[in-house]
């Protein structure tokens, strides 16, 4: 009897009543805690919304004036390569220009002949100037991804063609006798750089793109036998074999190689032009 009648007096568990009370004294609302938690909920949902809304907004608002941007900034080197290729133009037709007044100034003695020949044979080993004979062309170009979905480290693992390779091929080339020496049409000398810049491979800071074809220009009953027993033609063979890199060498009954571009002097100085003696046996 005596549950029953606490239950009919005392209607509230002791620790709810001290709650109903402690709230009453602060003056809480009588909130359950579910529903505060479904109210912060909410609120963290809507304060989201807003954030995404936001950055969609800015996102969109940002976009042309990026697009504008990077076409400005691809018209301006389309317009700086176009004007440093009419440049050097102009250097190449100067440049032969000023061969030809030389020469016929040196022309009427023994000396002034025997100076142009050694000059001739200077610039050719600097590539100053234009080279035209029988050449060994080599050929490298990137594997063929197959279609559909494939591994994205295939390419890194031999099927793609680095800039490394491109100096091994031009190295080799050198040491089986070239005379000159040029990639994808861009002479290549002693002071010539070929790096790479990011997925790009650069020749003298220019930007080459596949296929890669380097061409020699040297004795055609050497040059090629050599450079394909080469130790860089074997791994390239390899490469093909294993990874699909296309690899060609060719002989070429003639090619002509241009004038590589002028280099920049740090330590010459202007000399005395010596006088051409005129009564000089012919």
């Amino acid at each position: 009897m005596s549950l029953l009648v606490d239950m009919m007096t005392n209607t509230l568990d002791p620790g709810y009543a001290e709650a109903a009370a402690r709230r009453a004294r602060t003056g809480a609302p009588d909130v359950p805690p579910r529903a505060l938690r479904r109210a912060a909920a909410a609120a963290a949902a809507v304060l989201a919304g807003l954030i995404l809304v936001t950055a969609s907004s800015e996102t969109r608002r940002s976009a042309p004036s990026v697009a504008r941007a990077r076409a400005d900034l691809v018209g301006q080197v389309q317009q700086r390569t176009s004007e440093v290729t009419a440049l050097q133009g102009q250097i190449l037709a100067l440049s032969a220009k000023v061969a030809q007044l030389r020469q016929a100034g040196l022309a009427g003695s023994s000396s002034g002949r025997s100076l142009v020949a050694r000059l001739a044979d200077l610039q050719m080993a600097a590539g100053a100037v234009p080279v035209t004979g029988p050449a060994v062309r080599v050929t490298l170009t990137d594997a063929k991804l197959p279609a559909g979905p494939t591994d994205p480290t295939q390419q890194d693992q031999g099927g793609q063609v680095l800039d490394s390779d491109l100096q091994h091929v031009v190295n080799a080339l050198w040491a089986s006798g070239a005379e000159a020496v040029a990639v994808n049409g861009q002479r290549v000398t002693a002071l010539t750089s070929i790096r790479a810049a990011g997925d790009a491979i650069v020749v003298d800071f220019r930007p080459v793109d596949p296929p890669y074809v380097v061409t020699a220009v040297g004795d055609p009953d050497t040059l090629e036998q050599s450079f394909v027993s080469s130790s860089a033609a074997a791994a390239l063979r390899t490469y093909s074999q294993a990874y699909g890199l296309g690899f060609v060498v060719k002989g070429l009954s003639g090619a002509t190689l241009p004038a590589a571009a002028a280099p920049a002097l740090y330590a010459a100085q202007p000399g005395a032009v010596p006088t051409p003696s005129t009564g000089g046996s012919s």
